[in-house]
């Protein structure tokens, strides 16, 4: 694709929160040209044409029927992003779609052979990888600072937002939201996978305690208490999720601090381990010294200051990435195969979930389009 034009973006799900940022992201980028967008709520596409100098759909369908478009942004709720993305690339689109990939190794699969047939990209927005600590982690692994990695902990404090779920809220509905690893966890499993440099063998989800009954959930799943991803040479990542208020409140503006909303990992390898917290802005990197292998403070690495988002979420700087890897000709940062990887550890933790019992992560899906 050449560099001397911009790329022509269109947003389908323009209305809703992941749809608007990138409708900005677009509008203010010198690499692209937000073309047209497309809103299936009425009263969101009145408000989409009152701000926008560009034509607005109901039917996205009209949206991909354009043949003035290089990149499709898939904004949409979870169980239609199988369909928009399979049809944008069918339409000779490039697509950056929001996660969960899909909601079933059937659609990923099928996706992954039409992005092959099509010959365009798809680009799944697991933006924490691309997200600055989280790159910033990667590096310090990468440059044996922590010997070999072997133990992950990552503790995910939900926060709250009440035990009803809200009226018209497609994340209250089960089959509409897919589960807890489909909406949520599929982040931090795609997190052990970045950081470990592999895959995960069989993964245990132990459920967390229904504080309110089975329906008590304001959204339409139950989350997990523990998750236990096994990985090759005894390698192992857990997640522990503590519902509703968490444990405490995260006194930083902006980041809902009534919520207990918060983020921190572990990561310990043979050498040396590190401490990250991603709403705090801080990374702390220990040794082990001495005969005796002493745990002792190598630094502490400060990122207060930064916008927050761009710390652990950057979902924005990832799609302008993505479009600058598409003028440059170069292969995008997380490829579809590998976010389908992803999403084979996701079901199995779902299926863990369900049955009570560890399972084994089936892959066939993918590896049997190769």
């Amino acid at each position: 694709m050449s560099k001397t034009r911009r790329i022509r973006v269109g947003v389908v799900g323009a209305g809703g929160g992941a749809g608007s940022g990138m409708v900005w992201a677009a509008r203010t980028s010198e690499e692209m040209e937000l073309v047209a967008v497309a809103e299936v709520s009425e009263e969101k596409r009145k408000k989409l044409t009152s701000e926008l100098s560009v034509p607005v759909y109901g039917d996205y369908q009209e949206l991909l029927a354009r043949n003035d478009i290089d990149l499709i942004v898939n904004a949409t709720p979870n169980w239609v992003h199988a369909e928009v993305a399979t049809a944008a690339l069918k339409s000779g689109k490039h697509v950056f779609s929001e996660k969960p990939m899909a909601m079933n190794p059937r659609e990923v699969a099928n996706l992954l052979r039409v992005e092959k047939e099509s010959g365009r990209v798809l680009q799944i927005n697991f933006e924490m990888r691309y997200s600055l600590m989280s790159r910033r982690i990667k590096e310090i692994i990468e440059a044996g600072e922590l010997g070999e990695v072997k133990n992950i902990h990552f503790v995910h404090n939900c926060g709250g937002t009440g035990f009803v779920k809200k009226s018209g809220d497609w994340r209250a509905d089960p089959a509409k939201v897919g589960g807890y690893f489909i909406e949520e966890g599929c982040h931090r499993l795609d997190l052990f996978r970045y950081y470990l440099g592999c895959d995960p063998e069989s993964i245990l989800a132990v459920p967390a305690p229904n504080l309110r009954g089975p329906d008590g959930w304001h959204r339409g799943y139950r989350e997990p208490a523990c998750t236990l991803c096994f990985f090759p040479g005894g390698k192992l990542a857990q997640l522990t999720t503590i519902q509703h208020l968490g444990v405490y409140p995260v006194e930083v503006p902006g980041m809902e601090p009534e919520l207990g909303h918060e983020y921190e990992i572990k990561i310990v390898g043979s050498d040396g381990g590190l401490r990250a917290d991603f709403w705090r802005a801080f990374i702390q990197v220990v040794y082990f010294g001495g005969e005796e292998g002493n745990t002792r403070l190598k630094r502490t690495e400060s990122y207060q200051g930064l916008p927050l988002n761009v710390l652990h979420h950057d979902s924005r700087g990832f799609f302008l990435d993505f479009g600058r890897r598409l003028l440059e000709d170069k292969p995008p940062l997380v490829n579809a195969e590998d976010s389908a990887r992803t999403m084979a550890a996701v079901f199995a933790a779902e299926s863990s979930m369900v049955l009570g019992q560890p399972v084994a992560v089936d892959y066939s899906f993918i590896s049997d389009l190769s």
